[in-house]
């Protein structure tokens, strides 16, 4: 192989409240070949929806192909309305993957759909600084920490930053 060639994916997801109950979604995915020719778009796509807060289930979605390497792959739209519904909570990872796996759909509005779990944590942080402005925050983040537990429970033990021993966990209790 060459090594005057490489391959880049860019993905990215961003959260906008739309009203109090409802947030909108984008999520973009685009692989990128370069070489000394120049660079060359293999993938560019679109998946945009609207999501409920805080229960999370998507209301609707909106999939966009920009540049797809086969004529085929316009097919890879209609798959993705079958995601209205879901809900972005334990199962939806493979509820996604069985609706879009395979021939069933497009592994890269896959990549995308499945990229929609992290909608529950940048929502989660939308309401926390709806409720706590930076300007208020504690060092440490313990008044951050403290709203994240009240307004999902489930965060306590979620990762190592957060296990109920933490340094962390411990600050946000003490703060109150």
């Amino acid at each position: 192989m060459r090594t005057d060639m490489n391959m880049e994916r860019v993905k990215r997801l961003g959260i906008e409240p739309v009203s109090p109950s409802l947030v909108k979604f984008r999520a973009s995915l685009e692989d990128v070949f370069q070489s000394p020719d120049g660079p060359e778009t293999v993938h560019s796509l679109v998946l945009e929806g609207t999501l409920s807060v805080p229960d999370l289930v998507i209301m609707s979605v909106e999939p966009r192909t920009i540049v797809q390497p086969y004529p085929e792959c316009m097919a890879s739209l209609a798959p993705m309305q079958r995601l209205i519904g879901l809900r972005i909570s334990s199962g939806f990872s493979s509820s996604v993957r069985e609706i879009l796996g395979g021939t069933a759909g497009c592994s890269h509005f896959m990549a995308l759909a499945l990229d929609l779990a992290a909608s529950h944590t940048l929502s989660l942080f939308l309401q926390i600084r709806d409720r706590v402005k930076r300007e208020n925050e504690a060092p440490g983040g313990a008044i951050r920490t403290r709203v994240a537990l009240m307004l999902e429970p489930r965060l306590e033990n979620a990762c190592i930053a957060l296990t109920s021993e933490s340094p962390q966990i411990g600050r946000a209790r003490d703060k109150f």
